[in-house]
C-alpha cells in the first residue's frame, strides 16, 4: 500500500513538475495537512458537480417513474460514487450531497402529490397541524415550498429512509469501517 501511495505521489510530481495541491489524478486532487504534515486527497468540485447532475437528471420532476424506482436508482448512483472516492476526505462532501438529495426527493414526492387537496390531506396525516398544512399546501413553487419546516418536518430523513432513500453519510461510515 505504501509503495502504491509513493508511485502515485511520484507520478503526480513528474507529471505535472507543480505544487502537488494543483494536480488532479483519477478524479482525486491533493491538499497539504499541516497538523499531520502529509499530503491528503480530497474530490474536486468537478467531481461533486458531476455526480450531483447525476441526482438532478434522477430527481427530475418531469420524469414519470414511480419514487421508488427513483431512490432504487438514486441509491445505485451514491453507492458508486462513495465507493470510488472512499479512500480521500469526503465526509463534509457526502453531508453536502445527502442535503441536495433529500431535498430534490420531497420535491418529488411533493410533485407526485400533484393537488393541494391531496397535499393537505397527505401532510395531516404525516402529522402537521391542519393550520401548518393549509399553509404548506398552497400554490407555491416547488423549491420554495420543499425548503420549509413543515414540508421537511413532515418528509423527515427517518421517512426518507424508511422510503428506501440511502444517506450517503451513512454508507460512507459502513463502506469505510468493512474489513476488506
Amino acid at each position: 500500500m505504501f509503495w502504491r501511495m509513493l508511485f502515485m505521489y511520484f507520478f503526480i510530481i513528474k507529471k505535472y513538475n507543480d505544487s502537488t495541491t494543483k494536480a488532479k489524478y483519477l478524479g482525486f486532487a491533493f491538499y497539504y495537512q499541516f497538523q499531520e504534515k502529509k499530503y491528503r486527497m480530497k474530490v474536486p468540485k468537478k467531481s461533486l458537480d458531476k455526480v450531483k447532475k447525476k441526482v438532478r437528471k434522477l430527481t427530475s420532476r418531469k420524469w414519470s417513474v414511480s419514487n421508488s424506482y427513483k431512490a432504487k436508482k438514486i441509491a445505485e448512483v451514491v453507492r458508486g460514487w462513495i465507493n470510488y472516492f472512499k479512500i480521500g476526505s469526503i465526509l463534509t462532501v457526502s453531508r453536502k450531497l445527502d442535503t441536495v438529495i433529500r431535498y430534490r426527493f420531497r420535491m418529488c414526492i411533493w410533485k407526485h402529490w400533484k393537488n393541494p387537496k391531496t397535499r393537505y390531506k397527505n401532510l395531516v396525516k404525516l402529522g402537521i397541524s391542519k393550520k401548518n398544512a393549509r399553509c404548506a399546501a398552497g400554490f407555491h413553487g416547488y423549491a420554495r415550498v420543499c425548503r420549509t419546516k413543515t414540508v421537511c418536518y413532515a418528509m423527515s430523513n427517518a421517512r426518507l429512509k424508511k422510503f428506501g432513500l440511502l444517506s450517503a453519510e451513512e454508507y460512507l461510515c459502513k463502506a469505510r469501517c468493512q474489513v476488506n
